[in-house]
């Protein structure tokens, strides 16, 4: 049976990562997950396993330290957020990628590739990983400058391999997880590469309240705040979810 090691300091990624793999690889086994560098490599070096999943920026090493410095012969495949440039260099080589968000079909690529190289001991060497990190370092860059935007109205969704546009008076509310953001409207549901301080400031609005920590709802959607013994829940026009108001921001919701 294959086995991996996912190694992501995002939790949602990591999540969605191993989900998408069990429905494209059931037989795959994941043997050990790590949420940064130093975890990675010691688990890579410890289980052993055939495939490793690197997240490019973790803390204390990245991706491509962690594949330079592991003894493991586990066939590399980095999970980047970067752009298509740098990506395309790196898929000539004989290691492969993911794209953030993860997106099925390009997993399920991947996937097939794996399967076929198993008995090739495919792997990239330290010449190639240097390359990669200087295109990617060229590339990010461009990919954080949505961060330092003054105001915005529009917001960039990744929805699997598509890119929505969603107006931010569309949003009900946001979900943060580290550096992304789960953006939630009526009719879409997908990803945002900025935190939600960043996001709240490039907006620019007082629209969105916030909910506890990671979490801020569209005034504006509020159907009604139930107050449940020494609970808050919001409940939104046309979903079914309620979103619990943590203790330091029930004041806000108290009036409601």
């Amino acid at each position: 049976m294959p086995t991996a090691l996912l190694a992501d300091d995002e939790p949602m990624m990591r999540a969605a990562l191993r989900d998408h793999l069990a429905m494209l690889w059931p037989q795959l086994q994941i043997v050990a997950e790590a949420d940064d560098g130093p975890s990675a490599l010691s688990a890579l070096d410890r289980t052993g396993p055939d495939i490793a999943f690197l997240d490019i920026r973790m803390p204390g090493l990245t991706g491509l330290e962690v594949a330079r410095a592991t003894r493991s012969k586990a066939r590399i495949v980095f999970v980047t957020a970067h752009d298509n440039h740098a990506i395309e260099a790196f898929e000539a080589n004989a290691t492969d990628y993911v794209l953030k968000p993860v997106a099925p079909s390009r997993l399920a690529k991947v996937v097939a590739k794996l399967r076929d190289s198993l008995a090739d001991g495919l792997s990239a060497d330290a010449e190639q990983l240097t390359q990669l990190a200087q295109m990617l370092r060229q590339a990010g860059a461009a990919s954080e400058a949505i961060a330092q935007a003054p105001s915005i109205q529009w917001l960039q969704v990744a929805v699997g391999r598509t890119i929505r546009m969603v107006h931010l008076n569309d949003v009900l509310y946001f979900e943060s997880d580290t550096k992304y953001t789960r953006v939630v409207s009526l009719d879409c549901e997908g990803l945002l590469r900025m935190t939600l301080k960043e996001l709240l400031d490039c907006a620019g609005t007082s629209a969105f309240m916030q909910v506890r920590r990671g979490m801020a709802v569209n005034r504006s959607f509020i159907r009604a705040v139930h107050h449940i013994d020494d609970t808050l829940e919001i409940e939104l026009r046309g979903r079914a979810e309620r979103l619990k108001v943590s203790n330091a921001h029930r004041p806000l919701f108290k009036a409601m």
